[in-house]
């Protein structure tokens, strides 16, 4: 074959790309303004804790988002590397916390400052095993009560409709407020992707 160019059809007869439909991807984006319109809820049990994650660990993030992400199509941070994950945390102004049930893991949240006050919930959420069992409200409550210890000005947060269905309610509950709502169109697989590559395939 020396010396002989494929005809290009021919080389890409055997190249497939999914075909990964549109969807119109609703942001709704929240804020929290003022201490006397939180409203904490926290589980009436014991056994619970939340724990910062006291030095940058990036598989652990990775695992978390990547876990309770996979349900609901948190798609950004899938193609990460280890670099970009260890850029990430090393910035001082992030952090990340863990709820704990009778020291098993729930879920977590990263929390970011920003130079006008604002702290961010960068990302939130429980694993599956551990939703419905009245913890998503009490690692808010949680959350946002270490925002107002960063100093937060404003607490955010933004979810969307590929979230879990009872993420804003959550959100409203608490006494978060929409300011603006975004509609994108994106790229978004017909179904989930899983903790891991092929953890959904039958």
């Amino acid at each position: 074959m020396t010396g002989q160019v494929m005809p290009l059809s021919e080389h890409c007869a055997t190249v497939y790309f999914p075909v990964v439909p549109l969807a119109d991807v609703t942001i709704r984006y929240l804020e929290l303004v003022s201490r006397a319109a939180f409203r904490a809820r926290r589980a009436d049990r014991g056994g619970l804790t939340f724990a910062r994650v006291p030095q940058p660990m990036p598989e652990l993030n990775r695992f978390f988002y990547a876990a309770i992400g996979g349900e609901w199509f948190w798609l950004e941070r899938r193609p990460w590397t280890l670099a970009q994950w260890r850029e990430y945390l090393a910035n001082p102004d992030v952090e990340t916390w863990v709820l704990s049930d009778d020291g098993i893991p729930a879920g977590y949240c990263e929390l970011q400052k920003y130079p006008s006050g604002d702290v961010e919930l960068m990302y939130f959420g429980l694993l599956d095993a551990c939703i419905g069992k009245g913890l998503g409200a009490h690692l808010l409550t949680a959350a946002v009560e270490r925002a107002w210890e960063l100093g937060a000005v404003r607490v955010v947060v933004n979810t969307c409709n590929l979230d879990h269905p009872k993420a804003l309610a959550n959100y409203l509950g608490r006494g978060f407020r929409e300011y603006r709502v975004d509609v994108q169109r994106k790229e978004v697989p017909s179904t989930p992707p899983g903790p891991w590559d092929g953890a959904l395939d039958r």
